[in-house]
């Protein structure tokens, strides 16, 4: 294990759920550098399940080239969580064992686990059909007329938003927190040690154009706080854009509910903690969308044995962790390239 190879603190945490192969599932984490130090960088992956694939490359792939050609400064922790939701990648699902998509789980305690976007409702019945997937129905049509219905806007800020309301639905976030969220809200303090000051880059791909990534975090645009991020991490000089965001009214791609990103910021407003989403790019919405909804059919309506189940399962994969090598080779290098900066930003001064 790459981990173990360069000296660092292993943890792991067993998910109460079935596996493929009857072994125990688990959330893995390695912690690098001094418990003492000031900074912290915390790399993590698989919260979408089925994403971790991709996530757990660059997060290996950080540390065999990092640790082979240098050490981390002494004020420095490198703090790495692999495979937050276990049961979704080894099911080939971006969903938890209770169809939870765990980043719409992290509710804030003021806040209740119920509720929809206004038109989830209407769309329920294309979204989540009550049959096993089939080659037959015409998708694209379906998702034309609905676009020339409610708009691509309402569509973007309506299907990925986060529900409550429909156990078996897309982007269900759950009536509870989660066996990850316990996890973490018992532990990540004690995984960051002494640090003051954290970087956090949440691992994710399936979202934007090939090979390329965004970042996104939870702070307005007009904040010292954005801009000293933005300085590091998105004016990098690559052939591609790849650029901060923030989810905020002001400058909305989306409006979600319950992000792990937003949750952390809150448990630990006390230190320095600043959470990035890194969504790396694959294939188009829609086709993202067809292969969410073809899994889902097949998991709860389809059989093991049919050929509909087996190409649900291998389309998820492959819009998520495409095959194409020089997508793979991309994307590890700029997913190295990002953790490397965060280990930079964590070395300079803070503004």
């Amino acid at each position: 294990m790459a981990a173990r190879e360069h000296k660092a603190r292993l943890e792991s945490y067993e998910i109460d759920a079935p596996s493929p192969n009857d072994k125990p599932l688990s959330i893995d984490v390695a912690i690098f550098g001094e418990h003492t130090a000031s900074k912290a960088l915390v790399i993590s992956s698989g919260l979408h399940g089925v994403e971790g694939l991709f996530g757990s490359a660059v997060q290996l792939a950080t540390i065999d080239r990092y640790f082979t050609t240098q050490q981390l400064p002494s004020d420095l922790q490198l703090v790495t969580i692999h495979m937050l939701n276990p049961f979704g990648c080894a099911w080939y699902r971006r969903w938890n064992e209770e169809n939870i998509d765990l980043n719409r789980n992290f509710v804030l305690a003021n806040e209740a686990y119920r509720g929809c976007p206004p038109a989830y409702p209407s769309l329920d019945s294309f979204l989540n059909p009550r049959t096993a997937p089939s080659r037959l129905e015409p998708f694209l049509l379906k998702s034309l007329g609905l676009i020339a219905r409610y708009g691509m806007s309402a569509l973007k800020n309506t299907l990925p938003v986060g529900q409550y309301d429909y156990p078996k639905g897309l982007f269900f976030g759950g009536n509870a927190p989660a066996q990850t969220q316990h996890i973490l809200a018992a532990h990540l303090r004690n995984w960051l040690g002494a640090a003051q000051q954290v970087i956090h880059l949440d691992l994710h791909s399936g979202l934007g154009k090939w090979g390329t990534y965004q970042l996104f975090a939870e702070i307005t645009k007009d904040s010292p706080r954005y801009r000293w991020l933005s300085a590091r991490f998105g004016g990098q000089t690559t052939p591609v854009e790849n650029r901060l965001l923030t989810i905020d009214p002001d400058d909305l791609v989306y409006q979600p509910r319950g992000t792990f990103g937003r949750w952390c910021q809150h448990e630990f407003a006390d230190l320095t903690y600043d959470f990035i989403l890194a969504e790396f790019g694959t294939y188009p919405m829609l086709r993202v969308l067809k292969a969410l909804r073809s899994e889902n059919r097949a998991h709860w309506w389809g059989q093991p044995e049919d050929l509909s189940f087996d190409r649900a399962k291998k389309e998820l994969i492959e819009v998520f962790v495409p095959k194409n090598d020089r997508w793979r080779n991309i994307v590890l290098d700029r997913g190295v390239d990002l953790c490397y900066a965060g280990i930079k930003a964590l070395q300079s001064d803070r503004a």
